[in-house]
């Protein structure tokens, strides 16, 4: 039987999640583990999320640097037979 206080202490709507990433999904763990888990999972959640925001703008501020380097002409960075290539890194820069 469901009680009355457990049906006073939902919240209509729901609450808004904390997870950076997501969907979630709820597991069984034993009790004695739940703090460490919880723990290392939001740790994990933080550092994935701060780590693709820095990767990306370390990959584009790497391509405009490239791209800078063919545009100047730079030894090393004649553009050649590579023009496609050349074309697909720009392109690519624009996307980011």
């Amino acid at each position: 039987m469901v009680s009355l206080n457990s049906l006073k202490n939902l919240k209509q709507g729901g609450q808004p999640t904390k997870w950076k990433n997501t969907p979630t999904k709820a597991i069984r763990i034993p009790v004695i583990f739940e703090d460490k888990i919880l723990a290392y999972a939001q740790q994990l959640d933080l550092c994935l999320s701060s780590d693709n925001h820095n990767n990306n703008r370390s990959v584009q501020k790497f391509l405009i640097e490239i791209a800078n380097k063919i545009d100047n002409k730079e030894k090393g960075y004649k553009s050649n037979s590579a023009s496609q290539l050349i074309k697909d890194l720009k392109d690519l820069i624009k996307e980011i």
